[in-house]
């Protein structure tokens, strides 16, 4: 452990290079190992949404073996809660839980198996490194925010997909078990057009933050919603099944139409969706969600297509004379 206190400047420098998140978490796992002895276990829990509603789940661990080990998060995450805020070590009987605090908030925390004891004097320099980790994670969050929604932006969308359909995001899996699989559904408000038209852009603008909110409000804490852009949403989410992909996305179409918006009256939105698999690049995962979009529009509006019940003409869609907007 005599390493951290020297190596602190350098560690802080590796991480605010990071610009990925992925990239980011790599970081920390390779610093923490430097930093702890080669032979101890631990493990990194965190909430990525940076949100307390998100119970903290396994970013890294230094071996399967410790998930092995059952530990209650909950209840861990509870006993730091109650902690003074100038505490930053919790001394249990088989482990050492160093908090992790944002903006005054425990998300997270690194546990340490007691086989290396972290003496008093490096509790500063993790610390720091752990903070370090949480403002250059913020810092990446924010900077790939959409400013009229709040929602993630176009950009991260793409990063996002390439990084689920790469395996990259090993806790993504660990947070949703094996047993499920990843849905992508693209939205579009329906009419839009005619809203802009007939009651100007800044009604238009509150529509689409109106949409924003009851999309980010009616699916999880772990789900990812972008604006995809205009009046164009993505959601990249895990479902057991495409029936039940299918079912959530009609429950929040529901509640968007069943929804009153002021100066505008009744709003609804078209959704298409498509599993992303392993075998495919971003654009083509967009492009099968955008023509079950499409089908969605041409049948009517308001409603929800799967790309997979689509018929043989699927590969080949036209807009033709239908108005999407």
């Amino acid at each position: 452990m005599s390493k951290v206190s020297s190596c602190g400047y350098e560690w802080t420098i590796q991480l605010v290079s990071q610009n990925s998140e992925h990239m980011l978490d790599k970081c920390l796992a390779s610093i923490l190992s430097a930093a702890l002895a080669e032979a101890s276990l631990f493990a990194f829990y965190f909430s990525k949404s940076l949100s307390i509603q998100q119970t903290p789940c396994a970013i890294f661990t230094s071996s399967e073996q410790w998930l092995d080990e059952q530990l209650d998060v909950p209840a861990l995450v509870g006993r730091l809660n109650k902690l003074n805020h100038d505490v930053q070590l919790l001394s249990l009987a088989q482990m050492q839980i160093l908090p992790v605090r944002y903006q005054g908030l425990i998300l997270g925390f690194l546990a340490v198996d007691n086989s290396a004891i972290i003496p008093t004097s490096e509790h500063n320099v993790l610390n720091h490194v752990l903070n370090i980790y949480v403002h250059q994670l913020a810092t990446l969050q924010y900077a790939r925010i959409d400013p009229l929604t709040q929602l993630l932006n176009r950009q991260t969308f793409d990063e996002k997909v390439m990084d689920i359909v790469a395996g990259k995001e090993a806790w993504l899996v660990r947070e949703h078990g094996n047993d499920v699989k990843w849905y992508i559904a693209m939205a579009d408000i329906d009419h839009f057009k005619y809203v802009n038209d007939n009651h100007g852009h800044v009604i238009g603008d509150e529509v689409i933050l109106l949409v924003a909110q009851l999309l980010k409000s009616n699916f999880r804490i772990g789900d990812y919603v972008f604006r995809y852009g205009g009046e164009e949403f993505a959601i990249v989410f895990p479902c057991k099944d495409e029936g039940k992909a299918i079912e959530k996305l009609d429950s929040v179409r529901a509640i968007i139409a069943a929804t009153r918006f002021p100066q505008v009256g009744s709003v609804t939105i078209s959704l298409g969706v498509a599993e992303l698999t392993d075998n495919a690049q971003v654009a083509d995962f967009v492009n099968r969600a955008d023509q079950a979009l499409y089908q969605s529009k041409q049948d009517g509006r308001n409603r929800v297509t799967a790309f997979s019940n689509m018929d043989s003409a699927k590969d080949s869609y036209q807009t033709g004379d239908i108005e999407l907007f």
